[in-house]
């Protein structure tokens, strides 16, 4: 049985949240970029409106000013200076600089606030000491924290607004005959001043939810690594950070909120009540054809040969597995859809039936309390959030291309 390291609880935590909330729908944007994008993977708000967009699929940097109808490219791809390699990821850091998570080049890109690329740095390749979890909270089977040159941690996932950079770790252990996959991940703070690095909490993650394969010998061997991916509509847990710092934790088994304050005080939120969507046959078909469709990661490192180690990255759909089984119900949201606004709000994505083309958001106040539900146009999902309430979605056609738009939350 799991400890806390300081647990807070609510009055109310073991009682589920009443279904009755104040409903918000989003219907008309304010804007809307004319010119599509291929895959939207993040997308960052500066202090003048204009929007930096990372468009993983096309290797694409953008500065985009929606008012305007403008973009102006930034970077450009490559492995020299300013350049990136597979952009996939894009935080906020302080006085209006921001950085792109580089995997292929295994390194991240500052962006200043005038859009000009910065420069190049690495995470975890510093001599400092790996992330240790405080005394009695490293779960049963919890994954370890595997350092990766110019990967750092894991996977980047969010910043605060002193500029730490938050990781997740992926669900690897390292065993006496090489990588196995864990049920449960860390959740790593980054500190770029200081280097100090520690482990917040813990993140519960599905079956199956990575694997390793290797092949070759000698010089010349090849692992291959994927997470995520293997199971339809997995459980696990999502989470993302507020700028204080705090990390919110929403739990699948019982859908509440966890959050962790900076010096690992935790808070733990009411039950939120919901109804289990079936997975039928119109859900199973609505996976194959998400999963067709849908963006990943893969880096291929191989080592040795005649062209000495190289990298190559892809954000093309992995080839579709039939699963083996599936489960009964999707889970109770959508693990990739958390968001926290500048004002501390956290936004999570419920699952809903495939018949339903409308995506609804639970809306939770700063200290982690339900406060009402909003629900956007079809087809149309959050990417993050502006000054002043401001909500930046995707609008996805009938040719699967993405539309950014801005709208007043």
């Amino acid at each position: 049985m799991r400890t806390p390291y300081a647990l807070a609880l609510l009055a109310a935590a073991a009682l589920p949240v009443a279904a009755q909330q104040p409903t918000r729908t989003l219907a008309k944007p304010l804007a809307e970029y004319g010119e599509p994008f291929s895959q939207i993977a993040a997308i960052r708000e500066l202090k003048d409106g204009r929007l930096l967009v990372v468009d993983s699929r096309d290797k694409l940097v953008q500065l985009v000013d929606l008012t305007a109808k403008t973009a102006t490219k930034v970077g450009r791809e490559g492995s020299g200076p300013g350049e990136y390699g597979l952009p996939t990821q894009l935080f906020a850091l302080p006085g209006d600089s921001s950085v792109i998570f580089d995997p292929l080049n295994q390194r991240y890109l500052m962006v200043h606030p005038d859009g000009k690329p910065g420069a190049s740095f690495r995470v975890g390749d510093e001599p400092s000491p790996p992330p240790r979890p405080p005394q009695g909270q490293r779960p049963e089977g919890g994954g370890q924290v595997v350092r990766i040159g110019g990967l750092g941690f894991g996977m980047p996932r969010a910043s605060d607004a002193r500029g730490r950079l938050y990781f997740e770790g992926g669900g690897i252990s390292m065993g006496p005959n090489g990588p196995v996959t864990a049920d449960t991940a860390p959740i790593v703070r980054y500190d770029r001043t200081t280097k100090a690095v520690d482990t917040l909490a813990w993140v519960n993650l599905p079956k199956n939810n990575a694997s390793v394969k290797s092949s070759g010998s000698g010089g010349n061997q090849r692992m291959e690594v994927r997470i995520g991916g293997r199971t339809p509509y997995a459980a696990r847990d999502a989470w993302t950070v507020l700028a204080n710092g705090t990390v919110v934790i929403a739990r699948v088994g019982d859908y509440r909120l966890d959050l962790v304050s900076p010096t690992r005080v935790v808070t733990r939120g009411a039950v939120v009540a919901h109804s289990p969507v079936k997975v039928g046959n119109a859900e199973k078909q609505e996976y194959r054809d998400q999963s067709k469709n849908a963006g990943g990661i893969m880096i291929m490192r191989t080592e040795g040969g005649p062209g000495g180690s190289q990298n190559r990255g892809s954000t093309a759909p992995p080839p579709f597995e039939e699963p083996a089984e599936w489960p009964a119900t999707k889970p109770p949201f959508n693990a990739n859809g958390i968001f926290a606004t500048p004002a501390g709000e956290i936004w999570i994505a419920r699952n809903r039936s495939a018949a339903d083309p409308t995506q609804t958001y639970d809306v939770f106040s700063i200290s982690g309390k339900l406060t009402g539900k909003v629900v956007l146009p079809k087809q149309t999902r959050v990417i993050g959030f502006g000054a002043g309430g401001t909500v930046y979605t995707i609008r996805v056609d009938e040719d699967d291309l993405q539309y950014l738009q801005r709208y007043r939350g």
